[in-house]
């Protein structure tokens, strides 16, 4: 019996361990996620008239398969948490929320429209040789290319818009020579500074 009890005892000890340590990141986890939602709304809140843009990820999980590794890295992904409580606070902020299809936008030129390659995670390069972007930091192309896909009244626009025979190569950039040849690394500028 004292030997049962024991047992027992030391189970439910170690259980309590896990208990703990699972407690533990969620609070860490909330905490981000608070912290984040707040500075994004905080930031949004600088601008007149601001619009809060974000890609919809809600089918991001249907049909998964990257292997066991990855599956798990982007199944803890708090994203639809994120995502959550920045519409929570937009809203008592008065701030719209609009979402975009997320489809191209971390391969894509902000630029030009082009489909341009990535060197790394980190970086965006455009393939387009008429272009003035040459390498980009991935995060600012991708956040232009999702701030683009609404238009001027809070509209999501697709990709390229239905009747539009404009180049999307850079063809139309008159100053795209000259930057490619004053520069080799162009100057990378913050998303707000862009726009």
């Amino acid at each position: 019996m004292y030997t049962t009890l024991r047992r027992l005892q030391e189970r439910d000890a170690e259980q309590w361990r896990v208990d703990e340590r699972f407690d533990h990141y969620q609070n860490a986890l909330t905490d981000i996620v608070e912290k984040a939602s707040r500075e994004a709304v905080e930031y949004a809140e600088s601008f007149d008239d601001p619009v809060i843009v974000l890609e919809d990820l809600s089918y991001i999980r249907e049909n998964l398969d990257y292997g066991t590794y990855m599956n798990r890295r982007l199944h803890s992904w708090a994203f639809a948490r994120l995502t959550d409580r920045i519409e929570d606070k937009a809203l008592e902020a008065g701030i719209p929320v609009e979402f975009v299809n997320p489809r191209y936008t971390s391969q894509t030129c902000h630029a030009c429209g082009h489909i341009g390659r990535r060197g790394s995670q980190a970086e965006f390069a455009c393939t387009n040789p008429e272009c003035w972007v040459t390498e980009y930091q991935a995060d600012i192309n991708a956040a232009a290319n999702i701030a683009n896909r609404v238009d001027p009244w809070g509209e999501s626009v697709p990709w390229k818009p239905e009747r539009d025979d404009s180049p999307r190569d850079g063809s139309t950039l008159d100053s795209a020579t000259v930057h490619r040849e004053s520069s080799a690394r162009p100057a990378q500028t913050t998303l707000a500074e862009w726009g």
